[in-house]
């Protein structure tokens, strides 16, 4: 530390806040010192900014997610060093960066809402030592004292037509003592104190209270604000700052993730990430990338194909690079994901170092999350995703044994909740057209988009040649050896097919039959019903039989959440021939 020829003085509290000057200041130089270069500068002031340290050059450009190293410096005249510490320790300071436009949005675009954004705030705090240097003489010798804060420029959260940033320091002085507290804590009543009103005492001698005396302290009632010594305030005037110098920023990197399903079985939910990077091209800056490392909250990241390894290789803007990972969530006893479709995060963290000059060379942290919704990615619906784990999973019960069947995946569901009513004709004329009226009410809590389609009934003979088909027929090959066990007299498996010809045979063979009751409508599509509306739809049936004539059921589906329910309780209808017609009535 120099100390100046001019002999330093005790100043009084308003003084030092008069005249000081706050300036916050960002050296060009990444490995700057501020001692050496204060010292060794001459005191000349060429810049007309006004800036309290003119020989130093400062950044132009900042960088989004830069460790950015801010110097919060304080110039005030020369003092005693006794004085100065007992200054400094009343001192509190504050730094705060925003961000703003600094041209108007172009035309057609919305306009911007603030007009700036806080992006980084903080205290500095006592236990920080500042560096303490003195310089000049006479007159012009000064006591500058410097902070050095990390400051990290977030990206901000509003859209800013040609953003840039400035630091805006803030400082107060503190009260050189503050009143003791001087009534006892053991006290409940302090001495030669009158007591408050009371509010009640002009009951004391009502006849219905029999000798009670009621009392409500005033104090219960209104707030009484406790009596504190008057506090000299000593600052006359804030402490003055000194320019603010625009910065402006761009991104060093920029980055896009992708998702692609994995082509396994459906059990698996793993999903290739593929991470591009790219060397900004208007920042005109080569990056040196030190780390990326992906992360998965609830799961885990593996390389799938090796990016570039090698951490001393310098990329120049334009340059994109690519990484692609393998992500795997944990898996619940069902075989959905354990945190559900929010709770998986994929976190990216990226470590560089951007080479601006020879002197400058900033420091990039990015630390980026999204969320990963492996339900929707694997487009199965959570029941076929159960159901597929169940199958893959083996019994440790009894090995020889098949998996059980999971009911949530076969059996209807009620989760739906809505209800129908089908209403019709009872009696309807062979060969020709008549219509049913669908009557759908959305009984649940949520907005359903669904999709209605009839299932027609299977005839006997349909059903008895399907049941014909599953039986097992003789091959033409030889049947295989029986086992050498003399206690087994049956084969374990059935004789397998392997003739041609007789599979062709039984294609050919088999009879077709027509439905005696036809569905003309396809389906109906009933979009976005809300909860407690209802649809009139209407299905047009035509009734190629005769007698009592119906359909298996009506099936339900969910569009949305792939959520199925099957109604068998359906109607009937009696058709009759036109003969027979006339004959009932007369």
């Amino acid at each position: 530390m120099a100390t100046s020829p001019g002999e330093p003085r005790t100043r009084t509290s308003a003084e030092f806040v008069e005249s000081s000057v706050l300036e916050a200041v960002v050296p060009a130089s990444s490995d700057i010192d501020l001692e050496d270069e204060l010292q060794s500068w001459d005191g000349k002031n060429d810049d007309e900014s006004g800036s309290i340290l003119p020989f130093l050059l400062q950044r132009n450009v900042l960088l989004l997610d830069e460790l950015l190293p801010v110097y919060v410096a304080f110039r005030t005249p020369l003092v005693d060093d006794e004085t100065l510490k007992l200054y400094l320790a009343r001192l509190v300071l504050n730094l705060e960066g925003y961000a703003f436009s600094t041209s108007p949005p172009p035309e057609g675009e919305p306009k911007p809402g603030p007009t700036k954004e806080l992006i980084y705030s903080s205290t500095i705090k006592d236990t920080d030592e500042p560096t303490v240097v003195r310089h000049g003489k006479g007159d012009e010798s000064h006591t500058y004292v410097f902070w050095k804060v990390k400051a990290f420029i977030s990206r901000p959260q509003g859209r800013f037509h040609k953003p840039a940033v400035y630091f805006q320091p803030t400082a107060s002085f503190k009260p050189a003592s503050t009143p003791q507290k001087t009534d006892p804590e053991d006290e409940y009543l302090p001495n030669c104190v009158p007591t408050a009103l009371n509010l009640l005492q002009a009951f004391e001698n009502d006849p219905a209270l029999a000798g009670v005396h009621p009392r409500l302290s005033a104090m219960r009632i209104n707030k009484m604000a406790p009596s504190a010594a008057p506090v000299i305030r000593e600052m006359v005037r804030p402490i003055r700052s000194g320019q603010r110098p625009l910065f402006r920023i761009l991104p060093a990197l920029i980055w896009r993730v992708r998702y692609a399903k994995v082509h396994t079985n459906i059990n698996d939910l793993s999903l290739l990430a593929s991470l591009d990077l790219e060397v900004a091209s208007y920042a005109t800056y080569d990056v040196l990338l030190k780390s990326v490392n992906l992360t998965l909250h609830g799961g885990t990241v593996q390389p799938y194909v090796n990016g570039p390894q090698d951490s001393e290789a310098v990329y120049k803007p334009g340059d994109q690079l690519t990484y692609i990972y393998k992500i795997t969530p944990d898996i619940a006893s069902d075989g959905t994901p354990t945190l559900g479709t929010k709770g998986h995060f994929l976190t990216m963290h990226v470590s560089a170092s951007v080479l601006m000059s020879a002197a400058t060379h900033p420091a990039i942290a990015i630390t980026w999350n999204t969320p990963v919704d492996f339900a929707s990615a694997s487009q199965h619906s959570p029941n076929l995703l159960k159901a597929a784990h169940t199958l893959s999973t083996p019994s440790t019960n009894n090995p020889d044994a098949l998996p059980p069947v999971d009911d949530a995946a076969t059996a209807p569901t009620s989760a739906i909740n809505v209800t129908l009513t089908i209403s019709g004709p009872p009696r309807v004329r062979t060969g020709e057209v008549f219509t049913w009226t669908v009557f759908i009410v959305n009984r649940s809590k949520t907005i359903r988009k669904l999709a209605i389609r009839i299932i027609p009934k299977r005839s006997p003979q349909q059903l008895a040649s399907q049941s014909s088909h599953t039986q097992p027929h003789p091959s033409s090959s030889p049947p295989p050896s029986p086992p050498s066990s003399p206690s087994t007299k049956k084969p374990l498996l059935a004789p397998a097919i392997v003739d041609e010809n007789i599979l062709y045979a039984q294609q050919k063979g088999a009879r077709t039959a027509t439905a005696e009751l036809v569905c003309l409508t396809t389906d109906i599509r009933v979009g976005q019903l809300a909860p407690g509306s209802c649809f009139t739809a209407e299905v047009k049936f035509l009734a190629t039989g005769r007698g009592v004539l119906g359909i298996e059921g009506v099936r339900v589906l969910d569009l949305g959440s792939g959520e199925v329910v099957l109604g068998r309780d359906v109607p009937s209808v009696v058709a009759v021939g036109e003969g027979e017609e006339d004959e009932d009535r007369e």
